[in-house]
Order: C-alpha cells, then structure tokens, then sequence
C-alpha cells in the first residue's frame, strides 16, 4: 500500500526541464568538491603543524651543540694559555695570539655549528624527508601528502584528499621526539661542562696565582704570579729633564731581603740597580734614580717574580716665553686701562691685573701667584686659561688685594703634568688710596663772633688722589668732647674734580632749636671719596667755633677789627713811605771818592 503510494507520488510529481536539472547537479557536484577541499585543507594543516615541530628542534639541538662547542673551546684555551704563560712569561703579542684563537675559535663553532644551522630554515620537503628515514612505516606517505597539499588544483582530489586524510591519520599516532638526533648535542654539552668543571677545579687549585693570570689571558698588564708577587710598582711616569724619580714596588708572598731595578735607556744602555727596603714598611722596597736626563724603560725584581716594563718619558719643562700686563684700574678712579712693564708694577689695590701668557710649549693650564715677602707663601691665586685652539696662548687676570703681596710668578703645566720651577719673581709695590683732606680758609680765624640771626661766610678746600665724593658740614651747640652733632650735607654738583674749593653762606638763625645768646658753636668739615673697593676715605678739618653774642657786642668787635686794619694799613703807609727815603737816599748818594 505504501509502495504504491510512492509510486504514485513520483509518477504525479512535475518534471523539472533538463537545463535546471543539470545545474542542480552542478551545485550538488561544487558543494562535494567545496567539502573536500576544506577537508584537504585541515589535513594539510596538521601535518604542516608537525613538520613545524620537527623544524624548530632541528635548530634548537643545533644551537646548544655549537654553544656547547664553543664552550669546550673556550675552557680549553684558557687551561692551556695559562699553563704556558706561567711557564714561559708570553709577551704580549703571544698572548693577543692565544686570544684571537681561543675566542675566534669559540665563536666560529658556535656560529658554524650552531647559528648557521639555526638561522637555515629548512624546507617542508626536507623535514618529510628526515621524518622519512627516522619513520621508515611512513613509506614516502609524508612527502608525498606535503606535496600534493601545495598543488592549487589536483587531477584527482578524491584521490588526494584520501593519501592526505591516511597520512595525517598516520602521522597522529606517530611519536617523532626520535626524529631529530641528540646525542651530539649532549655529547658537547657534556664537553663544555666538563670543562667548566676543569676550569674552576684548576683555579680553586691555583689560589692567588688564578686572577692575574686570567687577567693576563685577557690582555691586562699583570705580573705573571711567583712565589712573590709584585704589586704597586711606580710605573710609567713622565719627568723634567734633572728630576729625581722615586722607583718603589711592593712584594707578597715570599719576601725577598733586597730587590733589583733594571734599566735600560733609548740608546741601549743598560744598568741595574738594587732596590732597598723602606723602613717601617714590610715588602716595601724603593730606589731614587737622581738627575734624570734621558727616558728610559724599567722592570722591578723581587724575589723569582719579574714586573712588566714601565716606561719614563723625559721632557724639557714649559717656561715662559713673554707677558703682555695691562692694569684695569678701579671704576671710582675714572682711569682708563693702561699697559704696564713688568719692571714697573706699581699697582693700586682694588685693580685688576690682565696678563696675556705665551708658553715655550703647549700647556693643559697655568696659574697666577700673588706671593708675599716669603716666596714660597702663596696669598692669592688666580687661574691662566688656553685662549682658542693654540695651547701656548694663555689669558687670564688677577684682583690685587689690600695688603701682604710683594710679588707675582706664573706656574705652568704641559699636557703631561710636569711643571715648570724657578720662575721670575715680578715686583708689586701695592699703592693704597690716601684719604682725602679738608681745611676750613675762611674765617682765618678760629673763633668769630656772630649774633642769633647771623650769616657766617665760610669757604674750604677739599683735595683727594682721584675725585672727592662728599662734603658734609658738622657742627654741634657747646660741644663736647665725643657728644652728639649733627650734619649738613653740601651740593657738590654732578663733576667731583680731585680739588674742590668752596664758599657758602651759613645762616645760623636756620639752627633748631634756636641758639641763645652765650652760646658757642662747634663746626667742621668731613669729606668722603669714591674709594669703593677699600674705602671710603675720610678726612676731618679741624674744629672752628662761633660764639653767639648781642648785636651791640657784634658791633664793638666789628669796630674794634675796623681799627686794627686801619692802623694795619697806616703802619704799611709808613713801611712804605721809609722805602721810599731809603730809595732816595741811595739814588742821590754820591759815589765813594768824589767831593
């Protein structure tokens, strides 16, 4: 019943023309090949994913190989670079040898061995085929699934898809840790262990000899280690032409009595000389070489230890080859720079000292010294600096202090540290600035009467070396010795010239409070100067009086000086008239002889 049903179903279902028919088979066909090319897709991944694997342990193993190489190698020089260089003592191009083999070598294995196998990547038909051979079951499955799975279109997927899908299937239950061979890399690892191991036993054993020698192994300059070490030699050192020069060395270990120096001169000449103990000092031993004057080379012995060659360099000391001084006065002087002789350094304290230096030779820097009357007592120093890109031009300046510097000398020092001696002294007389002066010219007379409201007519004179700063006037109602006063400051105008002659009327009524009848008048000058670097000067005239009296005793006085200038006068009228008789009677004389 239900056959028949079907039966009847198909023959009542609509036919579908032909062409959609064929394009539906079509669809159904590209969706079958879509499928297995998805499939084919995952496979291949998988197995990239393997061969990946396999790749990167390819690089790992052969990187730890070449470092276990170098390793080895490097352990191996340094045994045998120190066994020979305390046997033998190698020079130091024997050493540099050693070096660039031990090291050269140790990266050359490690870079060939091990990076350059790293950094080569190999191709997926490589792997398969290393897989292959460690695998032998695979039977070329691999290398053949690799390499239909790069191809864009097979002729046959179906057939494909399958080798891919039975490999992959394969290759899941497959273990490929085998695949890449250790027992190289481990062989070397082992190596290089070993020889650590070797090296650091060999340097336990070799206690205090083991450091300079690695240093040694590594180029540096240490004494090859004895029985007796050799440390804290003078070494190279640079001197003066005459210098002495101290040559001292320190031993440990076993100490000898007495040392030896040997030296050998540039031209060939060789001496030697015995190095003494220092008192006081154990395993210190010390020789002065007097007089030096020419380089030469040295080693120290003690005991069975030999130090390395030191070198003296001997070199004429920089002089001076000429001086060019300029003072710079000070500002308040109004005076210009001038050029000065270094004969005739006569300098006025606050000034400033401007030298310009040319040295015999190239100097790294120099020095001014202001020295005192003990030359070796240095009281101010101020540094030379190398102008520009010449190095035997220097500049620089010095402040001439208040007191205590008789002298100058200039120090120099090359570009090797030696310094010149038994430089000129050049003389400075230190000129201080005078304080300035005052005097009262008028009144002429120390006392003058005046009355309450009175104008005394008063002129003075002030003088200084260089420019009178101020004037001020002092005066103080019946004074005592130390009381107070007070002060009046006097215009002096914008030129302050070095003499100043001044005349002013002084209204004593203008005092406050007023002065009463009785009274007497202290006054005096004080004058300042524009000395700002050690002053201000000061200078005092002397103290003059005013005696404040009524008008009738003012007028008593001014009649009683009347009378005195003009019997002054009548006297000079007398004088003068006796002159003139005198005169005559010498005119008129008749010469001695006649009649």
């Amino acid at each position: 019943m239900k056959m028949s049903e079907t039966i009847r179903e198909t023959e009542e279902r609509p036919r579908l023309p032909r062409k959609e028919m064929m394009a539906m088979r079509a669809s159904v066909a590209l969706k079958a090949d879509e499928g297995e090319r998805v499939g084919l897709e995952i496979a291949a991944k998988e197995i990239g994913r393997r061969i990946g694997g396999v790749r990167g342990r390819v690089g790992r193993v052969a990187m730890w190989r070449g470092l276990g190489m170098a390793l080895g190698m490097i352990c191996g020089w340094l045994v045998s670079e120190t066994a020979v260089d305390f046997l033998v003592e190698l020079p130091w191009v024997g050493r540099l040898g050693f070096l660039v083999i031990g090291v050269g070598g140790a990266l050359g294995l490690w870079g060939y061995f091990g990076v350059r196998e790293w950094w080569r990547r190999r191709s997926d038909e490589e792997v398969a085929l290393l897989v292959e051979r460690a695998l032998p079951e695979l039977r070329s499955r691999l290398i053949a699934a690799v390499q239909l799975a790069k191809m864009a279109k097979p002729s046959s997927p179906g057939l494909v898809g399958a080798l891919v899908a039975e490999t992959t299937q394969m290759v899941g239950r497959l273990s490929f840790k085998g695949v890449v061979a250790t027992r190289s890399m481990w062989r070397w690892i082992w190596v290089g262990l070993v020889g650590m191991l070797i090296v650091v036993g060999l340097g336990f054993l070799g206690g205090h000899r083991t450091k300079p020698l690695v240093r040694r192994a590594f180029l540096y300059g240490d004494a090859v280690p004895r029985q007796t070490m050799i440390e804290d030699v003078t070494g190279d050192r640079v001197i003066a032409i005459g210098d002495d020069l101290g040559i001292g060395a320190t031993a440990r270990g076993i100490v000898p009595w007495k040392g030896r120096l040997r030296v050998k001169t540039v031209a060939g000449k060789a001496s030697e000389f015995e190095l003494g103990g220092v008192e006081g000092k154990a395993g210190r031993f010390h020789r002065v070489l007097q007089s030096v004057q020419e380089p030469f080379e040295y080693r120290v012995l003690l005991g069975d230890a030999v130090s390395e060659v030191f070198r003296v360099k001997v070199k004429p000391r920089p002089a001076v080859a000429s001086v060019e001084c300029e003072q710079i006065w000070p500002k308040y002087t109004g005076i210009g720079a001038q050029r000065r002789a270094l004969g005739d350094l006569k300098l006025l304290v606050g000034s400033r000292l401007v030298l310009k230096v040319k040295a015999s030779t190239a100097v790294k820097f120099g020095e001014i010294r202001l020295v005192g009357v003990e030359r070796d007592k240095v009281v101010v120093r101020s540094p030379l600096v190398i102008k520009g890109e010449d190095a035997t031009q220097l500049s620089g300046e010095v402040l001439i202090p208040k007191e205590g510097v008789t002298g100058m000398t200039l120090r120099l020092v090359d570009e090797d540290g030696v310094e010149s001696r038994g430089a000129a002294v050049y003389h400075i007389n230190l000129v201080t600035d005078t304080a300035p002066t005052v005097k009262i010219i008028w009144p002429d007379r120390r006392e003058i009467l005046m009355t309450r409201e009175g104008t005394a007519l008063i002129s003075f004179e002030a003088k200084d070396d260089y420019g009178v700063g101020k004037v001020r006037l002092n005066y103080a109602v019946d004074w005592v010795e130390g009381g107070a006063f007070k002060t009046t400051e006097l215009e002096m105008g914008a030129v302050l010239p070095k003499v100043i002659t001044k005349r002013f009327d002084w209204k004593v009524g203008a005092i406050v409070p007023r002065v009463v009848e009785g009274s007497v008048i202290d006054y005096w000058f004080e004058v300042t100067d524009l000395n700002d670097i050690t002053g201000p000067g000061r200078g005092v005239s002397e103290h003059y009086q005013a005696r404040i009296v009524s008008d009738a005793e003012k007028r008593a006085d001014l009649a009683n000086r009347l009378s005195d200038t003009m019997e002054g006068l009548n006297g000079l009228k007398r004088g003068q008239e006796e002159v003139n008789a005198k005169l005559g009677e010498i005119i008129f004389e008749k010469p001695s002889g006649e009649k």
